[in-house]
C-alpha cells in the first residue's frame, strides 16, 4: 500500500511533462520503476543540454562577431521557450500558453500560477496504469489521476500520405469516415450531426463521460454521445458516437474496428473512386438538375375531348401541408400557377415518413386516356446483363427526383395541370404517373449515354462497370463528365461505387454471373412452420399450385398429410419437420423458379389473412402454366390487423406492387385478387369514387402510376398467395402512416362541442 502511495505521489508531483507521459505510458509501474526511469530521463535530459551547449559554443568558433568587451558570459537562455536563442528569435513567439492562455511563451516557461487540472484534484489520487497503446493517433485515450477519461487529439500526417475512408451505414444512413486505426473512439461533428439527424436535437444527446483535448492540450467542446446501429458488408453492431463542435472529420476509430471488419480491397477502391467523384462535385448538389437543351413533348390526339376535373377536398389537418408544398414547388420552378386550362386532373396528398406531403395528380382519367402511349421500348433485361459481362467491379447510380429533371414543352405543360383548392397549377417538368414518362425518359437516357461501353440504363438506375479496374473507373468518368455536361443530378447517398456485387432489377450481379437474390425466396425460405390445420392446408395448397414442376411430391408431402386425417391428433414431429424443410427447398429451388424475361406476361397474385399479406410474382409460361419469380410476405401490424376486410385485401396489392416495383414498373402486368369490391375501386380505367377513404385513395393514386389489370381469382385457385398471407414473415413495416382522418379527429378532439359525460346523461334520457 505504501509503496502504491510513494508511487502515485511521485507521478502527480513530477514538472516535466515529457517525464510524467513516460511514467504514465507503464502498463506496470512500480515506486522503483518510475524512480529510475524519472532520475535516469532527468540525467539524460541534462547531458543533451550540454551537448547542445557544446556544439553551439564550437560553431560560434566560425563566426564573426563583435561583442563588446567585458560582456562575455554564459549562453543565453530564451524566457520563451528555454532555448539558447534570443527571445526575438524564438519560433514560439505566436504559441499560445496553455497554462495561462496568453501568446508568445510555452507552458513550462510560464511566469503565472500553475492552473490545477481538470476535475478539481491536486495532490493524492489512485493512479492507474493504462495499456499500451499507438504514439500518434487521432485519439488517445488516457486515464487520469481523477479516473475520469479523457482524448487526446492530434493529426500526424505525411504531407503525401493521402486520408483512407470507408463508407459505413449508421442508423440507416451512409456515411463517409476517415479510418484512424490510432484513436480510440468514433467521432463526428455538430455539422455532421445535423446533416445525418436533423430531427433530433443536440439536447437528446447523451453525456459522454470524457473529455476530448488536442495534442498541444486544447480542450475540444464535447457534445455529448448517442447509441448507434452501424452495418458494414452484412456486418452489423451497436456501437457509440462521439459528437463534437465544429465541422470537422469523421473518424473511424479502434472502438468500431472491433465490432466490424473492413475490406480493405473495397477502401482503396473508395479511394481511387473519390477522386473520380471530386471531379465533377456540381453532380451531387442537393438540388433539382435540369437537362440541358432540350424538352420533352406528350403526345395528345388532336381529337381527344379535354377532361376537367374539380379539386378533391383535402381534410383540414393536411392542408397547410399542401400548401406548404405547392409553395416549395413553385419555389423550385417545378409547377406554375394559371387562371384557366382545358385540363385539369384532381390531386391526392401521399403523407411522407418525415410529415410532408406528396402531391401528386390522378391523371388516370385525364391525360393518360386521351395521349398516344410512346411506344419507346424498355430494354430486355437479358440485354442489360450482356452489356454487363466480364464486369470485376460495379458502380451503381441513382438519380435524384429523376423524372422531374426533364422539362416539358409549352404545348405538353396544360395536360398535366393539377386542380387544388389553392387554384391551377401547371406542371414545368415531366411528371411521375404520366403513362408515357417511363419511355419517355429511357430514350432520353438511352441518347445520354450511348457509345459508353459496359453501361446498363433501365430508367433511372444505371449501372457501370469493366473488365479491369481501369477500364471501369474511365467508363465512370465518361458517364459523370455527361451527367455534369448534361445538368442532371445523382443523389450521392443512394449511390454505390466500385462494389464486388450489386442487385439490379432483382438480380444479384457478381465478377461470377448472376446469383439468386435470397429476398425472392426468403417468403418461402422463413416462413413458421404451421401450428394447426387450416395453415398446414394453406401451405399444401400453395405447393400442389405448382405440384407439376415438383417430382416426387407426393412422397415428400405424406408426412404432412397425416396430419390432416380425421382421426389423427394434431402432433408436429420430427417426420413433418424434415418433410416440411424439404418442400420450402424444393419451392426455392431451380426446378420451380424462372428468371424474369422482358417478353413474358407477368402476373400478380396478392392475398390477405387476418394477420399477415402474401403475394407471388409469376411468368405465364407458353403452355398457360405460372411459374413464380419470387415471393413476399409480411405480418400486419396491430393497427392493420384492425383493417376491414376490403383494406387489407387492398393492403396486400399496394404492398406487393412495390415489393417487385423493379419488374413492374413500365410495363403491363396482371393483378390477381380474390376480393371482388377492389376490381372497381382499383380500375384501371375508372376514378375511385371521391367518398372512398383516404387510405384506399392513396392507394389508388399509387397504382395509377402503373399499367396494369385487375382481375378475380377465387380463393381456391390463390392458393399460391393464400399460403403466404397465413405464414407471414415476422417482419413489419418500417413506419405506419397515420391516415390523415385519424389525425383530424385527434387535433378537434379537445374543441368538441360535447363530451363524453354529456354524452352519456343524453343518452340515458333516451327511452
Amino acid at each position: 500500500m505504501l509503496e502504491d502511495m510513494l508511487r502515485d505521489r511521485l507521478v502527480c508531483g513530477i514538472n516535466e511533462d515529457s517525464i510524467q507521459r513516460r511514467l504514465l505510458g507503464e502498463a506496470t509501474l512500480t515506486f522503483k520503476r518510475a524512480l529510475e526511469l524519472s532520475q535516469g530521463m532527468e540525467m539524460a535530459a541534462s547531458n543533451v543540454k550540454n551537448i547542445q551547449k557544446a556544439n553551439s559554443e564550437s560553431c560560434a568558433v566560425h563566426q564573426v562577431t563583435k561583442e563588446v568587451a567585458g560582456k562575455r558570459g554564459k549562453a543565453v537562455e530564451c524566457f520563451r521557450c528555454g532555448g539558447t536563442h534570443y527571445g526575438n528569435n524564438c519560433k514560439f513567439m505566436e504559441t499560445v500558453c496553455h497554462n495561462c492562455n496568453k501568446k508568445g511563451h510555452l507552458a513550462k516557461k510560464c511566469r503565472g500560477p500553475r492552473s490545477k487540472p481538470e476535475g478539481g484534484r491536486t495532490g493524492l489520487g489512485k493512479f492507474t496504469a493504462p495499456k499500451p497503446q499507438s504514439a500518434a493517433h487521432h485519439l488517445e485515450s488516457t486515464e487520469e489521476e481523477d479516473e475520469h477519461c479523457s482524448y487526446n487529439m492530434f493529426n500526424v500526417r505525411e504531407p503525401r500520405a493521402e486520408p483512407i475512408y470507408a463508407t459505413v451505414e449508421v442508423d440507416g444512413k451512409q456515411m463517409r469516415m476517415e479510418v484512424d486505426t490510432g484513436a480510440s473512439a468514433s467521432v463526428i461533428s455538430e455539422e455532421t450531426y445535423k446533416q445525418k439527424w436533423g430531427s433530433r436535437q443536440v439536447s437528446a444527446l447523451t453525456p459522454a463521460g470524457i473529455r476530448l483535448r488536442t495534442y498541444t492540450g486544447e480542450t475540444i467542446p464535447l457534445l455529448g454521445a448517442l447509441e448507434v446501429n452501424i452495418a458494414y458488408n452484412s456486418q452489423e453492431a451497436r456501437a457509440r458516437l462521439l459528437v463534437v463542435k465544429g465541422n470537422g472529420p469523421s473518424l473511424l476509430g479502434r472502438d468500431w474496428l472491433n465490432k466490424i471488419q473492413l475490406s480493405w480491397g473495397e477502401i482503396k477502391h473508395t479511394r481511387v473512386t473519390e477522386d473520380v467523384i471530386q471531379k465533377y462535385p456540381e453532380i451531387f448538389k442537393d438540388e433539382l438538375g435540369t437537362l440541358q437543351g432540350t424538352a420533352v413533348k406528350l403526345f395528345v390526339d388532336p381529337q381527344a375531348e379535354s377532361r376537367f376535373f374539380k379539386p378533391r377536398t383535402v381534410p383540414y389537418a393536411m392542408k397547410k401541408k399542401v400548401e406548404d408544398e405547392l409553395e416549395r414547388l413553385q419555389e423550385a420552378n417545378v409547377i406554375t400557377p394559371v387562371q384557366f386550362s382545358r385540363w385539369a386532373a384532381p390531386i391526392v396528398p401521399v403523407l411522407k415518413s418525415d410529415g410532408t406531403v406528396r402531391i401528386c395528380g390522378d391523371y388516370k382519367l385525364t391525360i393518360n386516356r386521351a395521349s398516344k402511349l410512346d411506344a419507346y421500348p424498355l430494354p430486355r433485361v437479358e440485354d442489360l446483363f450482356a452489356t454487363l459481362a466480364g464486369g470485376k467491379t460495379f458502380s451503381k447510380l441513382d438519380m435524384s427526383h429523376a423524372y422531374q429533371q426533364l422539362l416539358l414543352d409549352e404545348d405538353s405543360k396544360e395536360y398535366v395541370t393539377v386542380n387544388t383548392h389553392k387554384g391551377l397549377f401547371r406542371y414545368n417538368r415531366l411528371v411521375f404517373g404520366v403513362a408515357s414518362s417511363p419511355a419517355i425518359f429511357q430514350r432520353t437516357m438511352d441518347n445520354l449515354l450511348q457509345g459508353i461501353p459496359h453501361v446498363a440504363v433501365y430508367l433511372d438506375d444505371i449501372l457501370v462497370t469493366g473488365e479491369t479496374e481501369e477500364e471501369h473507373l474511365h467508363h465512370l468518368d465518361q458517364v459523370l463528365k455527361r451527367f455534369s455536361e448534361a445538368g442532371l443530378r445523382l443523389k450521392r447517398s443512394k449511390c454505390t461505387f466500385q462494389a464486388q456485387s450489386v442487385t439490379y432489377l432483382g438480380h444479384k450481379i457478381t465478377a461470377q454471373g448472376l446469383c439468386p437474390v435470397e429476398d425472392k425466396v426468403r417468403a418461402i425460405k422463413d416462413a413458421p412452420n404451421p401450428k394447426n390445420g387450416s395453415e398446414l392446408r394453406s401451405f399444401l395448397g400453395m405447393v400442389n399450385y405448382y405440384g407439376k414442376f415438383l417430382p416426387e411430391l407426393s412422397t415428400v408431402l405424406a408426412p404432412l398429410y397425416q396430419l390432416l386425417h380425421k382421426d389423427c391428433k394434431w402432433k408436429w414431429g420430427p417426420a413433418q419437420e424434415k418433410a416440411f424443410k424439404e418442400v420450402k427447398a424444393l419451392l426455392q429451388s431451380a426446378q420451380l423458379l424462372v428468371h424474369f424475361d422482358q417478353d413474358k406476361e407477368i402476373i400478380l397474385s396478392c392475398d390477405a389473412s387476418p394477420y399477415g399479406v402474401g403475394a407471388v410474382l409469376s411468368h405465364q409460361m407458353e403452355d398457360g402454366s405460372e411459374r413464380p419469380i419470387g415471393f413476399a410476405s409480411r405480418t400486419l401490424t396491430s393497427a392493420e390487423k384492425g383493417y376491414s376486410q376490403l383494406d387489407k385485401e387492398g393492403l396486400a396489392i399496394v404492398f406487393a406492387v412495390k415489393r417487385f416495383h423493379q419488374y413492374l414498373y413500365g410495363r403491363h402486368f396482371t393483378i390477381c385478387t380474390d376480393h371482388k369490391p377492389l376490381m372497381s375501386l382499383f380500375s384501371e380505367s375508372r376514378c375511385i369514387p371521391p367518398m372512398a377513404s383516404a387510405r384506399l385513395q392513396r392507394w389508388a393514386l399509387t397504382l395509377s402510376a402503373y399499367q396494369y389489370t385487375i382481375v378475380y381469382r377465387a380463393g381456391k385457385d390463390n392458393a399460391n398467395a393464400d399460403a403466404l398471407s397465413r405464414l407471414p414473415l415476422p417482419e413489419m413495416p418500417a413506419t405506419t402512416v397515420v391516415p390523415p382522418e385519424t389525425i383530424f379527429l385527434m387535433e378537434r378532439l379537445s374543441n368538441s362541442p360535447v363530451n363524453a359525460k354529456q354524452i352519456k346523461q343524453w343518452t340515458d334520457r333516451d327511452p
